[in-house]
């Protein structure tokens, strides 16, 4: 049973008045009438017909139920109908109504106690059987029909007091508020809604305030970092060419975790397709957004390892070199990207990006990448802005023509590359390559929902993508490999600059050095490098006629020589043409050296000293003329006055011996009056040992060091034989001395340096060298006529004419003075053939060799002519444009060296070289007297005129 039975029965009962208005108000207008009704029937009056309009409480009828506040207080529960007697007024009268009004319904009493009971059961057997008690009716408002008068009675009757106020079952209640809780529960939701979302929406508020508050901070803080950032230097690739633009070398940082090739470019130089296929793929937004994406920073928190960067925040993490893998270094480079962003245009950003992002396992920035992948490398003139590669992206070398096609595929194949550029390398094989054109498909793909165009190609359509990736498909890729070339020079370069670079430290201006970007210009020639490096090889390692011996040997094996240096100079400029500092950079052999550089390294240069010795005598009054005794001398090596002759061949030989007693080569003497000339010609010790007393020591010592010698000591007479260590580039620089009539001119290895922007940090001016006059241009004649005089030494060489020119000119053979190809040369061994020396010049070019072994073991019956002198010969003749792979047989002393000569040079001197040295002004042909070596009846000789009076009166003995 429904516990709203009660309205189900008021319902169903008919109404007393068929024009009344319908009373509402639910259950308790209901009770209440009942009660009232059975209040009046136990009072025993006869009361009018009832009507619900009419309250038995006038006061309170005036208060319509809806309107009360509060708790309802219900009328007490009335009696039952079996406590009234039947034959009471009461029954009688209820009976009377009935059969008045005919209705059964309209007794009150009657019907209130049943309705009453049945509440009181219904709600325990709805409780007990399970069911669910139904919601109540709909509320209705109450109808408030005005206050009728009130009827008159014959007797008023006082209404009887109740004995307990009216209450529901305990069971209803229940039943009741749980449906009212049931509602209020339906209701919550979107009563709770409201304050829960105004709640969230502070909260936000507030977290986003003191978040903005603390990202403000956090941003100035790293503020100072982005400047110092942006503002750092990129670490670039030095290159090092040759004189003629040709790349020797690249120096790069390769200890850091910044290090590896890279090449700046400006924003300008990167083709525009280039750009698109690069922000297609990595961000999109690039040039709308503020430097960060917060969703990719949510992103990167929720995976734990990154991810979703922006290119501004790739380039902070790029110049901060963190690769952690952390929310915090996020929210780093969040706040450094927004600072970057604000100070610097998206251009700038993205040019930054191209500079520093690695684009494969070694290759850092865009242009290294077109370089290596590609093969376009940057035009880098002298002192100009160099033209980097990325701008002709779209270059083809096989058509040479602009294809735009290309570049749409080399750009989208590069765009790619940055994601895991180590492992995405198409160099690295097939594997690699095939991730590489999966990534490149990938960038079209982008580049297709984005709507890019490429210029001449219009929008990238999938027909566009599909060729372009055919394109790289069919591209062969070569990994990049580090060339050196002229090593041994490049490395002396690098010394040099870096010691500049570091104020005189080598060490700490290297690193500046090799990440500076620097373009240097040095003054070698590759090509005649090349050459020099082939000479060595075929005169020490393959079999050769040895003219002065009468045999074929090789050096190598036969006399136990394996290593060679080589400098060639400018005479008039002071630049180094060539320079080689073993027979074989890359060998292990500890008899060639490999890396060792012993062209700039000092090794005893044996007679090749000597002409500095005569050199100082000439200075002093001496000239070729001048004739001195070749014989067993003893000569005071500090010795005491008094003190006893060696008792011992050995101990007068010795070079340390307090007196010393020289042999000349081949441990004998001429026992004969020697001109200077011949003495100097054929290397007789004790006459240069009598020069030498006669300039003085510290005379020569003082030459020496103004011919640029450092390494040289008066440590005794031995000194004068060439004792004392020199490296061959120093000699080399000495004889530059003779050949630039007595001005010396410091070496030179580099012509220019300049950055990638084309601004100048180094020039220099072959026409205006830096010179310094160490003898007069008479003097140096002297020697020159003499080092140049091939007759004066064949009393040591023979028929061996390699120190000539007598295969271009016959007549160079016998007289220096009709010979048409003049070239002066001095040769030198020292003790136990440990070293072997031949330098030379002509009036344009120095060429100076040194032959031995790097371990300094001891070679076997090697002299100048036959160790140094072939490969010397080879290398003058051909820096003065001279070939003999295969010459022409024109006279008897042509011979075929069988090396390959290369392309032709192109030096100052190529086009019109200087063959013969110019005799300058001031010498004379004089007669010198044949006992003496003074101005006489003799053979004649040069001599300088101011000094001829000097040389007749001063009787000075040789």
């Amino acid at each position: 049973m429904s516990n709203n039975s009660d309205q189900q029965l008021d319902s169903q009962q008919p109404r007393l008045e068929d024009n009344s208005i319908p009373k509402t108000g639910g259950l308790l207008t209901s009770y209440r009438n009942q009660q009232q009704a059975a209040s009046i029937s136990q009072s025993g009056i006869q009361s009018e017909p009832f009507s619900p309009l009419v309250s038995a409480h006038p006061e309170s009828s005036q208060v319509p139920i809806s309107r009360l506040k509060g708790p309802i207080s219900l009328p007490s529960m009335p009696l039952p109908p079996s406590h009234v007697p039947l034959s009471s007024p009461l029954r009688s009268s209820r009976l009377d109504l009935i059969a008045t009004q005919g209705q059964l319904g309209s007794i009150p009493g009657f019907l209130s106690t049943t309705v009453d009971l049945v509440r009181h059961w219904s709600g325990k057997v709805a409780a007990v059987a399970g069911y669910k008690v139904q919601p109540p009716a709909p509320y209705m408002e109450r109808y408030h029909a005005p206050n009728p008068q009130p009827a008159i009675t014959e007797s008023p009757v006082s209404q009887p007091q109740r004995k307990r106020s009216w209450r529901r079952s305990r069971t209803l209640r229940i039943a009741m508020q749980m449906r009212q809780r049931r509602a209020r529960w339906q209701r919550a939701p979107r009563r709770i809604w409201f304050p829960l979302v105004m709640g969230l929406l502070s909260i936000l508020l507030l977290v986003s305030f003191a978040g903005t508050s603390y990202s403000y901070g956090y941003y100035e803080h790293q503020l100072p970092r982005v400047n110092e950032l942006a503002n750092a230097h990129i670490p670039q690739t030095t290159r090092i060419y040759d004189r003629n633009g040709t790349l020797l070398f690249e120096a790069y940082d390769q200890n850091s975790r910044q290090g590896g090739r890279r090449m700046a470019v400006h924003y300008e130089d990167i083709p525009r397709v280039m750009q698109d296929a690069l922000v297609a793929i990595e961000d999109k937004t690039f040039w709308s957004n503020a430097g960060i994406e917060p969703m990719a920073i949510v992103r990167a928190a929720a995976r734990q390892y990154g991810g979703g960067s922006t290119l501004t925040q790739q380039v902070i993490k790029n110049l901060s070199n963190n690769r952690e893998y952390a929310l915090d270094r996020k929210l780093t480079e969040a706040a450094m990207a927004i600072g970057l962003t604000r100070q610097y245009s998206k251009s700038k950003i993205l040019e930054m990006y191209f500079n520093i992002a690695a684009f494969g396992g070694q290759t850092y920035g865009v242009e290294v990448a077109v370089e290596d992948y590609f093969g376009l490398r940057p035009d880098c003139k002298t002192n100009q802005k160099c033209i980097p590669g990325i701008s002709r992206l779209d270059y083809n070398q096989v058509t040479h023509k602009i294809d735009p096609l290309l570049g749409l595929a080399r750009a989208s194949l590069l765009a790619g590359m940055p994601n895991q550029p180590g492992y995405n390398d198409p160099t690295l094989g097939p594997d690699a390559k095939g991730r590489a054109i999966a990534r490149q498909k990938l960038v079209l793909q982008q580049m297709m929902l984005q709507h890019m165009a490429v210029a001449g190609l219009g929008l990238v359509t999938p027909e566009l993508a599909s060729k372009a990736s055919l394109l790289m498909e069919r591209t062969s890729f070569q990994s990049y490999t580090r060339t050196k070339h002229a090593p041994h020079f490049v490395d002396w370069i690098i010394n040099q600059v870096s010691t500049a670079l570091g104020n005189g430290n080598a060490a700490d201006g290297y690193e500046v050095f090799q990440k500076a970007g620097l373009n240097i210009r040095t003054t070698i020639d590759v090509n005649l490098q090349e050459y020099v490096e082939r000479a060595i090889e075929r005169h020490i390692y393959q079999p050769e006629y040895q003219k002065l011996r009468g045999y074929y040997a090789t050096l190598s094996t036969y006399n136990n020589l394996h290593s060679a240096a080589v400098v060639v100079m400018d005479a008039r400029t002071g630049e180094i043409l060539a320079m080689n500092g073993s027979a074989n950079y890359n060998s292990d052999d500890p008899r060639v050296g490999g890396q060792f550089n012993a062209a700039v390294n000092s090794r005893p240069p044996g007679s090749t000293f000597k002409p500095i010795e005569y050199a100082t005598a000439f200075q002093m009054g001496w000239y070729p003329g001048i004739m001195v005794q070749d014989n067993r001398t003893y000569f005071p090596n500090g010795a005491h006055v008094g003190a006893s002759l060696p008792l011992s061949d050995k101990e007068a030989s010795d070079k340390h011996s307090t007196i010393y007693a020289p042999y000349d080569y081949g441990h004998n003497y001429t026992d004969q009056l020697l001109t200077l000339r011949s003495s100097i010609a054929n290397s007789y010790n004790v006459p240069a040992i009598k020069a030498m007393q006669f300039s003085g020591a510290h005379e020569v010592l003082n030459t020496a060091r103004r011919l640029g010698i450092t390494t040289q000591a008066n440590t005794g007479l031995a000194w004068a034989l060439g004792s004392k260590d020199v490296s061959p580039l120093q000699m080399v620089n000495a004889y530059q001395t003779f050949a630039n009539d007595g001005v010396r001119i410091p070496p030179q290895g580099v012509l220019d340096i300049w950055d990638n922007s084309g601004q100048n940090l180094y020039h220099y001016n072959p026409t205006q060298p830096p010179g310094g006059r160490v003898f007069s241009p008479q003097v140096s004649y002297l020697m020159t006529s003499v080092l140049a005089d091939e007759s004066s030494r064949a009393a040591e060489f023979g028929s061996d004419h390699d120190l000539s020119f007598a295969d271009m000119d016959p007549n160079c053979a016998y007289s220096h003075t009709t010979c048409t190809r003049q070239v002066a040369a001095k040769t030198g061994t020292t003790d136990e053939f440990r070293d072997n020396w031949t330098i030379g010049y002509t009036p344009d070019v120095v060429v100076g060799v040194w032959v031995g072994n790097a371990n300094n073991e001891q070679m076997k019956d090697v002299i100048g002519i036959t160790g140094a002198g072939p490969i010397w010969h080879s290398i003058m003749e051909r820096v003065m444009g001279r070939c003999n792979e295969n010459p022409l047989p024109t006279n008897a002393f042509v011979a075929a060296d069988q090396i390959a000569c290369g392309p032709d040079y192109h030096f100052r001197f190529s086009q019109n070289p200087q063959w013969t040295f110019s005799v300058p002004p001031g010498l004379e042909m004089s007669p010198a007297e044949t006992l003496i070596g003074l101005r006489g009846g003799g053979q004649p000789d040069l001599t300088i005129e101011d000094l001829s009076s000097y040389q007749s009166a001063a009787g000075i003995l040789p």
